[in-house]
């Protein structure tokens, strides 16, 4: 069971890893553009974002509830083999997100939020030299 706990902790660092390169590379190119970008072009990225970023906030919240889950058994479960003590709960204390995922998905929203504002209005702005 550790183990599986540790690939769920993987595979939210995964998901965070995507997503904040992507997002910011995104912004890069809104802030990199000649000229005004047109409606359709504005809306097709816009769109091509939202279905990015619904991927990746559903992996997220399934990561995140898969590894709330395991954490809880396994503090049920109060050690492990060669594992007991001192070093179980450290284990357990590195794998627990708490309440503190929920922050993470809200700045994740709210930055989402910002992109698509960057994307829809922004971009449709003649560029400053």
């Amino acid at each position: 069971m550790l183990e599986l706990a540790f690939k769920a902790h993987g595979q939210v660092v995964d998901f965070w890893k995507f997503f904040v390169p992507s997002a910011l590379v995104l912004l890069g190119w809104i802030f990199a553009r000649k000229d005004p970008w047109p409606w359709p072009q504005r809306w097709a990225v816009a769109a091509g974002y939202l279905g990015f970023v619904v991927f990746n906030l559903v992996g997220l919240t399934e990561s995140y509830r898969l590894l709330e889950t395991l954490v809880g058994e396994l503090r049920a479960a109060g050690s492990l083999p060669g594992l007991t003590g001192t070093a179980f709960d450290a284990v357990l204390a590195r794998l627990d997100m708490g309440s503190g995922w929920l922050v993470g998905l809200a700045f994740h929203v709210a930055f989402d939020l910002l992109v698509l504002y960057f994307i829809l209005f922004w971009a449709g702005r003649k560029p400053t030299s």
